[in-house]
């Protein structure tokens, strides 16, 4: 028995050994423009990011880094360019709505070249602002499941309630500002113990996060004109939600929600070692990145209820 086990592992580990071909050339991949850019309605300067793209193998890496000697003109009409002036201070491309104005239902064509680079183009639609009816509700609850686990202690939901307008493919983010304090403390070796130094009030801005750790990020598909919903994050009394502020809901196109969508879940499998990652979505021709387009607008959210919008 025991020889036969040894013969097995024998004939495993050839056959493992036979599937591998080791390349000890050089790939060769030549880097790309990578562009980044989204039209917003509601902003008075349109910005551009472009950098070059970054091979992970290779004998001689390329830093990523901003191109800052392109040419960057974007167009209403495929015909007629306007050249983006680079700002060396934040090292991007931009263009005031002054010069440029940005429309709803309008689409835009963007290209960039610049030496040793292929060119790359994209083209876009500004989705319409649409009145969805958004509500931000509190409900409080004591015992319930989340995610399979019970909750027994008092705790809020957070539901964001919008109505979907009928008749179109529409995409949504929510983001959020908020005000939150971080504590400072040190260790005392001498008791043991440790003890309060120092507090600081934080603002921060990002997407907001659904029940199950996901991000609000939606489409109404199957959903057209229905009334939509999103649990946030279920949190306890006392925690720095209190504070929320502002709630910003971007109406986005479907270049924005694929690449937005793409980048978390890329994320996401990047924290398994056993999964493939995700292919990031790009709309970029002969490059990477995005070209798409939003609209906005803020929400001001006192003691749970909105007030007003901006």
């Amino acid at each position: 028995m025991n020889r036969i086990f040894f013969y097995l592992l024998l004939f495993v580990s050839i056959l493992l050994g036979s599937c591998f071909t080791y390349i000890e050339e050089e790939l060769n991949i030549k880097p790309k423009l990578v562009l980044h850019c989204y039209l917003i309605p509601q902003k008075d300067t349109t910005i551009l990011s472009l950098t070059n793209s970054s091979p992970l193998f290779g004998r001689n890496p390329i830093k990523s880094a901003p191109v800052i000697n392109a040419t960057v003109e974007i167009s209403d009409d495929n015909h007629r360019w306007v050249q983006m002036r680079y700002y060396p201070g934040y090292g991007v491309y931009f263009i005031p709505q002054a010069q440029f104005p940005i429309k709803e239902g309008k689409t835009y064509y963007i290209r960039a070249s610049a030496p040793e680079y292929e060119t790359v183009s994209s083209s876009c639609t500004v989705p319409y602002y649409r009145e969805v009816n958004f509500e931000f509700v509190v409900e409080e609850h004591t015992r319930c499941t989340h995610g399979g686990e019970p909750y027994s202690e008092p705790h809020k939901h957070r539901y964001l309630r919008w109505t979907d307008y009928k008749g179109e493919e529409n995409y949504y983010m929510f983001y959020e500002n908020y005000d939150w304090w971080s504590w400072s403390w040190e260790w005392d070796s001498d008791t043991g113990e440790s003890y309060y130094t120092d507090s600081v009030l934080h603002n921060a801005w990002g997407l907001l996060w659904a029940d199950h750790n996901k991000r609000c990020i939606f489409s109404d598909h199957g959903q057209d004109g229905q009334k939509m919903s999103a649990l946030l994050q279920v949190h306890w009394f006392g925690t720095r939600y209190d504070d929320l502020s502002e709630i910003t809901l971007l109406q986005t196109d479907k270049h924005a929600y694929l690449y937005q969508s793409s980048i978390w879940d890329y994320n996401g499998d990047m924290a398994f070692f056993m999964l493939e990652p995700t292919k990031i979505y790009s709309n970029i021709k002969n490059g990477y990145g995005v070209f798409g387009a939003f609209t906005m607008r803020t929400y001001a959210v006192e003691n749970y209820n909105v007030q007003y919008f901006k």
